[in-house]
């Protein structure tokens, strides 16, 4: 039950700093809040990151607290039992000193004021790290659970290269909402993942051998119970991505709908003609080649004027 409860903590909290990190969506596009003003609009982009710094913060001291408790409860028979707490540790430091480090750079009284590509930098550390827990983490090489660890590697990636695009352009909009996107998928597969491995939604002939509180093991009957497991994991997380489209989409749609029309719509035509005020004049006379076989026939043949006049500048 302390599997799922931290597992639930730690999916409930991504969910929660993604929807902060969709926060300064509205400040980056000034369209979106026109009619406010911008000191209001300054303020309000330094709420999100407080809210950021002290999400992530909070977060980082449960983890390191489990860590820590995980650690002083180990079991001594099992010899993996006190390195794989240390090893989450790790990481729960980095995303701490991370936190404390933003918090510390706060306008509009910095105590130290750190760059926000510094700050970034150790948020790609503090996800490399992450990755590499998970990438390593193998107790036993026939676990189901080594499948939804190596699942869990896509969102983290996700995480890592839209960091690191967010320090060489950190006005961009698309690396941010990637990031989102991808502390959303997290959140959403840490919530998957308890619920796999600690209730009785886990895979039909398979159940989970629990050594201590961080080394645990999910074992199958059969050569074909292992396949349908992996295969079942491969597709919750396939669900859990359509899911995030969907609501991506959706939530997209909405703001563009809010906002009334399409990202750089185009401007009526008439606009453009009325702008143009421009009145020309042309001529379509025949040509000189029918005249001369005109009068060579013994017959004149009238000379067509069209005088067009446009507003358009044709």
């Amino acid at each position: 039950m302390s599997g799922l409860l931290s597992f639930s903590v730690a999916g409930l909290a991504f969910l929660l700093i993604s929807l902060i990190e969709l926060l300064p969506f509205s400040s980056l596009f000034p369209s979106l809040s026109s009619s406010s003003s911008s000191s209001s609009s300054s303020s309000s982009s330094f709420l999100p990151l407080r809210l950021r710094f002290l999400s992530s913060l909070s977060l980082s001291l449960l983890s390191l607290l489990s860590s820590l408790l995980s650690f002083f409860l180990s079991s001594s028979h099992d010899p993996l039992s006190p390195s794989l707490p240390l090893s989450s540790a790790a990481a729960a430091s980095l995303f701490l000193l991370y936190s404390l480090s933003g918090i510390l750079s706060l306008p509009p009284s910095p105590l130290l004021p750190f760059p926000s590509s510094l700050l970034d930098l150790l948020l790609t550390f503090a996800f490399g790290q992450e990755f590499l827990i998970f990438y390593l983490r193998r107790k036993d090489v026939d676990g189901i659970e080594n499948r939804y660890f190596d699942l869990l590697l896509v969102p983290i990636l996700l995480c890592i290269f839209s960091t690191m695009y967010v320090i060489a352009r950190p006005r961009a909009v698309p690396p941010r909402l990637a990031r989102a996107a991808g502390l959303a998928l997290q959140g959403t597969w840490f919530l998957q993942m308890g619920f796999s491995f600690f209730t009785s939604a886990i895979a039909h002939e398979c159940q989970i051998h629990e050594r201590s509180r961080a080394d645990y093991t999910i074992k199958c009957k059969s050569h074909e119970d292992y396949h349908r497991a992996r295969a079942i994991a491969t597709l919750q997380f396939n669900c859990h991505l359509a899911l995030l489209i969907v609501v991506g989409v959706g939530v997209y749609g909405a703001v563009m709908k809010r906002r009334g029309g399409v990202v750089g719509g185009y401007r009526p035509l008439n606009k453009e003609v009325q702008m143009g005020g421009v009145v020309s004049q042309f001529t379509l006379d025949s040509d000189e080649e029918g005249e001369i076989v005109a009068e060579a026939n013994g017959w004149k043949e009238p000379v067509v004027s069209v005088h067009v006049a446009e507003e358009n500048g044709f």
